[in-house]
C-alpha cells in the first residue's frame, strides 16, 4: 500500500514484546494493526476480532491498547481506506471504556489519547463515507471535556446531514452529552438565570422532535428529549404512529454485510447473526427505537403498558418481535400490573403453534419473556398448557430454528439436557398442568438439569412424583443430578419419608441433609449419621447436621452446642448461621438456655457490628428478638441495613411483620418500597433470572408488615 510508511511509522519501534494484553505478549498487535488497514475485508475482521478479543478484550484497557492509539488515529484519517468506520468504533470503544476498580491510570490516558484528536472528529463528521461520520458521532460522546463544542459541532451538522443513521447518532450522541452536562451545569446554574449546557441540548431536541420529518430521527429525539427530562412528555399515540409509518416505509440493515467475506471469528459470527435475526424483515432497525421509546418513558409504567400492548396486538410481526425485548426489560425493572399485557403474550404464543415462520418466531420471543416471569406469568399459563399439550412428549435439539411444536426438553450436544423454556415458563406460573410433564422429563435416561427444581417448586403438591424420585434417586450416579432430587424431596416435606431407604445409600451432602430435615422425625434411624456430621469441622454441613438433629430427634442440646460453636468464629457465614439455628430453635430451648449471658452479649455486639453489607447484624437482631423477646433493639438496625443494601430488604421486611406493631418506626420505608415504581434489585447493565420473583416477594413482605402493625 502506497502510504504504509506514513501509516505505521514508528511501529517496529514499540517494545509491544514487554507488553502484555488478555491473553499474553502483544506481540501480534502490529500485524493486527497492519490488518485493519488492509485491502481484503477478511484480513480486516480478523484483525478487528483480534483487536477487540485481546487488545481491548471486553472493555479492558492495557499499555498495548494505550500503544496502538496513534496508529489507530492515522488509520481513522486515511481517507483512501476502506474499514474506518470499524477503527473509529473501536477508538471510540476505548474512549469510553470505564475502570471496574475506579482507578484513574490507562483508562483516563486512553480517553485523552483519543479525544485529543477533536479537531480530526470535526473534520470527519463530513467525511464522504457516512458509516464514517455515524462513528464518529458516536465517538463524540466520550469527548467529556469537549462536550460544548462536540455539542455545537453535532448541532451544526444536523442540518446538513441526508442520511437517517447518522442523523440518528448525532441526536443520541447530543443527548448524551446533555445527560453528562447536567450535573456539572446544576452547580453553575445558580439561581437558575444562566442557560446551561444540557438546556440547551434540550431546547434543542425539543426543535428536532417538532421539526424533524424522517420518524426514525423523529422517536430517536422524543426518547432522549423524554430521557433528559425536559420538555413535553412522549404521548404514546404519537409514538405509536410514527412507529407504523416506520414499519411501512422500512429501514435499511442495521449492518449490510460485506460480500464474500467468512472468517472464523467472533465478529464474524455476529455479523451473521444479525444478517440472519434481519432476514425477511423491511425495518431491521426499528426494534432499536422501541427500546428507546419504551426507555424514555421512564417511570410512566402504564403508557409502557400501552406502547408495547399496541405492539403485540399488532398484524405486523415485526411489531410483535420488537415489543419482546422492551418488555422483558420493564417486566425485570419495574413494577406494574401487567395482566393485560402477558395475556396477550399468551395470545402470540397460540398464534404461533402451527404457523410457519414467522410466526413461530413470534412465539419463540413470546416465551423467553415468560419462562423468567414465575408466577406473574399466570395469565399466560392457559396458552402455554394447551401449545405443549398439543406437542405430546417432544425432545428437540437446541441447533433447531424456531418450531412450530413447542418441545418439553431440549437435548444440548455434550452437555446435560434442560426442560424446554415453555415448560419452564408454565412450571413457574405454579400451573399443576406442568406436573405430567415433568414426569416425563424425570423419567428421561439422561435428567434435565433442571427438572427436579422445577419439581420441588409445587412443593407438597409435588408427592405423586415421589415414586418416580426415588427411582431415579437409586439409579443415577452421586453428582450434582442427585443432589437437586434431594432438594425437591426437602421442598415436598414430611411426605418425602417414602424416599428414605434410598437416601440412607447416598451420600451426607446438604441437600441430603435438608431432605431428612425436612421428613422430620419419621428419619429417626439417621440420628447417628446426624450427630456424626454435627461434629464436623465444616461450617454448612455441620449446621444443617444439626438443625436436622433437632428436628429429628428433639436434641435441643447437641444442636445449641453446635451453634454456638459457631457462634463466636470468624467465619461471617458460620455466624449468620449460627444465629439462624438459635432463632429457630428459640422456641423449643429452655428460658435460661436461651437467656444465656455469653450468648446475649454476643449477639449484641454482633448486631452493632460494622457489616459493609448488613447481614450479620439483621440476623443478630432477629436472633436477639427470638430469644429474649427484646424488640427495641431491632427497628434501628433494619433502618440501617435498609439503606445499606437493598438486597436485605426481604429479610428486613419478614422480621418487620414478625415484630408487628413493635417495628412501627420502620413503617415509612415500607410503604416508600410499595411506592417504588423500580425494582428494588432494579440494574442497568444486567438480569438475573430470579430477579422479578425475588421483587415479587419482597412486596409481599411489605405488605404483610404493614398489615401486622394495624
Amino acid at each position: 500500500m502506497a502510504n504504509e510508511v506514513d501509516l505505521f511509522a514508528g511501529l517496529s519501534d514499540v517494545r509491544w514484546s514487554r507488553m502484555r494484553h488478555a491473553y499474553g505478549p502483544a506481540t501480534e498487535v502490529p500485524d493486527l494493526l497492519r490488518g485493519l488497514a488492509g485491502p481484503d475485508p477478511a484480513v480486516r475482521e480478523t484483525a478487528l476480532d483480534g483487536m477487540y478479543g485481546a487488545v481491548h478484550h471486553q472493555g479492558d484497557v492495557y499499555p498495548c491498547t494505550l500503544a496502538a492509539i496513534p496508529f489507530l488515529l492515522r488509520i481513522a484519517a486515511a481517507p483512501a481506506l476502506a474499514g474506518r468506520a470499524e477503527v473509529v468504533e473501536l477508538l471510540a470503544s476505548i474512549a469510553s471504556a470505564e475502570d471496574p476498580t475506579e482507578l484513574s491510570g490507562p483508562y483516563k490516558k486512553a480517553n485523552g489519547a483519543v479525544t485529543a484528536a477533536f479537531p480530526l472528529w470535526e473534520r470527519l463528521l463530513g467525511d464522504p463515507d457516512p458509516k464514517v461520520r455515524e462513528a464518529v458521532a458516536g465517538l463524540l460522546a466520550a469527548c467529556v471535556d469537549e462536550a460544548r463544542a462536540a455539542v455545537t459541532s453535532l448541532t451544526g451538522r444536523l442540518g446538513s446531514e441526508g442520511d437517517p443513521s447518522v442523523r440518528e447518532a448525532i441526536v443520541r450522541t447530543g443527548a448524551a452529552l446533555g445527560r453528562r452536562q447536567s450535573d456539572a451545569d446544576d452547580a453553575q446554574a445558580g439561581a437558575g438565570d444562566v442557560q446551561t449546557g444540557a438546556e440547551d441540548v434540550r431546547d434543542w431536541l425539543g426543535k428536532v422532535s417538532a421539526a424533524e420529518e424522517d420518524p426514525q430521527v423523529r422517536l430517536v429525539a422524543l426518547a432522549e428529549l423524554a430521557s433528559l427530562g425536559g420538555g413535553p412528555a412522549v404521548a404514546v399515540g404519537e409514538a405509536l404512529d410514527l412507529l407504523t409509518a416506520l414499519y411501512e416505509t422500512g429501514t435499511p440493515p442495521a449492518s449490510p454485510p460485506p460480500a464474500d467475506v467468512e472468517t472464523p471469528t467472533l465478529i464474524g459470527a455476529l455479523r451473521r447473526a444479525r444478517a440472519e435475526r434481519d432476514a425477511g424483515r423491511r425495518a431491521p432497525r426499528a426494534g432499536e427505537l422501541v427500546h428507546a421509546v419504551s426507555k424514555g418513558l421512564g417511570d410512566r409504567v402504564d403508557d409502557r403498558v400501552r406502547l408495547l400492548t399496541a405492539l403485540l396486538r399488532s398484524p405486523d410481526w415485526e411489531c410483535q418481535v420488537d415489543a419482546m425485548g422492551p418488555a422483558h426489560v420493564l417486566f425485570a425493572n419495574w413494577r406494574g400490573d401487567y395482566a393485560g399485557l402477558i395475556t396477550v403474550l399468551g395470545e402470540r404464543v397460540l398464534d404461533g403453534s402451527g404457523s410457519g415462520r414467522p410466526g413461530t418466531v413470534v412465539m419463540a420471543r413470546a416465551i423467553d419473556v415468560l419462562k423468567d416471569l414465575d408466577e406473574l406469568a399466570a395469565p399466560a399459563a392457559d396458552a402455554l398448557a394447551e401449545v405443549l399439550s398439543a406437542t405430546d412428549r417432544r425432545v428437540a435439539d437446541h441447533t433447531r430454528p424456531e418450531d412450530a411444536e413447542l418441545p418439553w426438553v431440549i437435548d444440548w450436544p455434550g452437555g446435560q439436557p434442560t426442560v424446554s423454556p415453555a415448560l419452564h415458563a408454565l412450571s413457574g406460573t405454579g400451573d399443576d398442568r406442568a406436573l405430567p410433564m415433568l414426569a416425563w422429563a424425570l423419567e428421561r435416561e439422561h435428567l434435565p438439569r433442571d427438572v427436579a427444581q422445577l419439581v420441588g417448586d409445587f412443593g407438597p403438591r409435588a408427592a405423586p412424583l415421589l415414586p418416580l424420585l426415588c427411582r431415579r434417586l437409586r439409579d443415577l450416579p452421586a453428582d450434582h443430578r442427585l443432589e437437586s432430587i434431594s432438594w425437591a424431596l426437602s421442598r415436598i416435606g414430611p411426605a418425602a419419608v417414602e424416599a428414605l431407604p434410598d437416601l440412607l445409600g447416598q451420600p451426607v451432602t446438604e441437600g441430603w441433609l435438608a431432605a431428612i430435615t425436612a421428613i422430620g422425625p419419621a428419619a429417626a434411624e439417621c440420628a447417628p449419621i446426624l450427630r456424626e456430621t454435627a461434629a464436623s469441622p465444616e461450617r454448612g454441613p455441620a449446621i444443617r447436621a444439626a438443625k436436622a438433629l433437632w428436628l429429628v430427634t428433639g436434641d435441643v442440646e447437641a444442636a445449641v452446642t453446635v451453634a454456638d460453636r459457631h457462634l463466636g468464629g470468624d467465619d461471617k457465614y458460620a455466624v449468620m448461621a449460627a444465629m439462624g439455628l438459635l432463632g429457630e430453635m428459640a422456641p423449643a430451648m429452655a428460658e435460661r438456655e436461651r437467656a444465656a449471658k455469653p450468648r446475649i452479649a454476643l449477639l449484641r455486639r454482633l448486631a452493632k457490628r460494622k457489616d459493609p453489607h448488613g447481614w450479620v447484624p439483621l440476623a443478630a437482631v432477629r436472633a436477639l428478638y427470638r430469644l429474649t423477646g427484646d424488640a427495641e433493639v431491632a427497628p434501628p438496625v433494619v433502618a440501617r441495613v435498609w439503606e445499606l443494601n437493598r438486597h436485605t430488604r426481604t429479610e428486613a421486611a419478614e422480621l418487620c411483620a414478625e415484630l408487628g406493631r413493635a417495628a412501627a418506626q420502620a413503617r415509612p420505608l415500607l410503604e416508600a418500597e410499595l411506592g417504588r415504581a423500580r425494582r428494588h434489585n432494579a440494574s442497568d447493565s444486567g438480569y438475573g433470572s430470579a430477579q422479578i420473583a425475588d421483587d415479587e416477594k419482597l412486596l409481599r413482605r411489605c405488605r404483610e408488615a404493614l398489615d401486622a402493625m394495624n
